[in-house]
């Protein structure tokens, strides 16, 4: 299911970054023109807003921005390069163990998904699977996903997906970083589901023999130029106060 990404279209990140004058553009830009994996670098002033275009994490994006210029930068919305096919997300929060991290996807066609993203606090030197489940009832914590979501047999139009999406290998410092495309993959297919983090073999996973580690269910996220937000409703703070709450409390 994983393609090759250094063949298939880049894809384009917006983010809204926290500057006040126009040598913060210029700070931002210093920042990251000489980051691997940039295309292209789009800044805007009077919306406060950046465009990121290439092969790139967008964690690492976030990061550089603001370990380099001391702006907080948070991401608004991602998308292809073409056309919006679709973003998704998926907040790996939900578990026993200590495991952390975001998941994001990318439709950047019909038939191809960008899938990123950083787990966190992951038991070493073991390598651990992502993978989509069945469901997304998380009532009984991750052990209530159901089993392998899959698709593909003969009564059904669309190319086999066993449920796998990566294979990951944590460092010395218990952190995973990934980007891959899944080829004949669509993230329609997997919206209200669980990813489930589990450490065991594919055999143990299939047989559930497995230790479901942590998970979230995948929802619909902004695309590009969807997401116009300077505050969040559900107590007017603005997005800015909102990140700075999330950094406190653990959750970036």
């Amino acid at each position: 299911m994983e393609g090759r990404a250094d063949l298939l279209p880049n894809t384009k990140m917006e983010f809204a970054v926290e500057m006040r004058s126009p040598c913060c553009v210029d700070r931002v830009k210093d920042a990251l023109g000489g980051l691997k994996g940039v295309k292209s670098i789009d800044v805007n002033l009077a919306t406060q807003r950046l465009v990121i275009e290439g092969d790139v994490l967008a964690d690492t994006i976030r990061d550089t921005v603001e370990k380099r210029t001391g702006m907080a930068a948070v991401l608004l919305g991602h998308g292809s390069s073409l056309h919006n096919f679709g973003a998704g997300v998926a907040a790996i929060s939900i578990g026993n163990s200590d495991v952390r991290g975001l998941l994001r996807f990318v439709q950047v066609d019909p038939t191809t998904c960008f899938v990123e993203g950083s787990l966190d606090k992951l038991p070493t030197p073991e390598p651990v699977f992502l993978t989509v489940h069945e469901t997304g009832d998380v009532s009984d914590g991750c052990n209530s996903c159901g089993s392998l979501f899959k698709y593909g047999d003969d009564d059904d139009t669309r190319n086999p997906f066993g449920g796998i999406l990566k294979q990951l290998t944590p460092d010395k410092d218990q952190r995973a970083e990934f980007r891959t495309a899944m080829s004949n993959f669509k993230l329609a297919d997997i919206i209200g589901h669980c990813v489930v983090v589990h450490q065991g073999s594919h055999n143990d996973i299939e047989h559930g023999k497995s230790k479901r580690l942590a998970c979230g269910i995948v929802a619909r996220s902004s695309g590009l130029f969807q997401n116009s937000k300077r505050f969040c409703a559900c107590d007017g703070v603005t997005i800015w106060e909102q990140r700075q709450r999330d950094i406190e409390n653990g959750k970036l």
